[in-house]
């Protein structure tokens, strides 16, 4: 019998989500972006970006080692 291998399907978070994940606000989300202290947003759409629940814990990891 074949073992069957799935794979962790990240959810994703966009920008309201992701601020109360984080505990922080929108301003706070877009600000640390551009400053380039936050991972990119991922492009979901035309009008739509996100980060996946991976992009969060690493960033939140991150932050534990400064």
């Amino acid at each position: 019998m074949k073992s069957i291998e799935t794979k962790h399907i990240s959810r994703i978070y966009r920008p309201k989500e992701a601020c109360k994940f984080l505990g922080i606000s929108r301003p706070t989300l877009w600000r640390w972006q551009r400053a380039g202290i936050f991972p990119p947003a991922r492009r979901l759409g035309p009008n739509t970006v996100g980060w996946t629940e991976q992009d969060l814990l690493d960033y939140i990891e991150s932050c534990g080692r400064g």
